[in-house]
């Protein structure tokens, strides 16, 4: 069950990616051209957590939109992790592809919460959340569109997910974890 709850949450996560392929080239940050300092990308947790918010987002949202093996918004959607994460991306890709299924709707999440914001051993900021993911309104589906989640599966769930700068001074972030919270539930 746990496991079936991880590809759900790896599949949906691909699904999401995929969306966020359209969206235009990044305008430079004044932090990105200017001389470099040793101020902190994030003033703030809130600072963090928006940082957060806006990459798991990406994330879900390409997970959403991602297709078939070798599409564009399967490329898209797996240059959105790293680590453990995709990892677990590409297991469950394919794990769709060889079945048939594909993710339809839209996942959400809710009640992030920042755990820590750090700078790691690769000197990369590091962000470490607590979020609700929210598959209410997405399903997976078999070839003919039939369901194949079980109807009985939790439509909200809490997880622990990590975010890594993909350089020092960088506020473009990968999902490098993502686990059920073994803790009580929050959401």
């Amino acid at each position: 069950m746990k496991r079936d709850l991880l590809v759900l949450g790896s599949l949906l996560l691909l699904g999401m990616l995929a969306l966020t392929g359209c969206t235009p080239e990044p305008t430079p940050r004044a932090s990105e051209t200017s001389v470099p300092t040793d101020a902190p990308v994030f003033a703030s947790d809130e600072e963090a957590l928006a940082a957060a918010t806006e990459a798991y987002a990406a994330y879900l949202a390409a997970g959403d939109a991602a297709e078939k093996s070798g599409t564009l918004s399967r490329e898209h959607f797996l240059s959105l992790s790293s680590g453990e994460a995709h990892e677990s991306d590409l297991s469950a890709a394919a794990s769709f592809d060889e079945k048939g299924w594909k993710q339809v709707g839209s996942t959400t999440f809710d009640s992030m919460t920042i755990q820590s914001a750090e700078i790691n051993e690769e000197e990369k900021w590091e962000i470490r959340v607590y979020v609700c993911l929210d598959v209410t309104n997405s399903d997976i589906v078999d070839s003919s569109g039939v369901p194949v989640s079980q109807p009985d599966r939790p439509l909200r769930m809490p997880l622990e997910v990590a975010f890594v700068g993909t350089d020092k001074s960088s506020d473009n972030f990968q999902m490098t974890e993502s686990r059920v919270w073994s803790g009580s539930n929050f959401c």
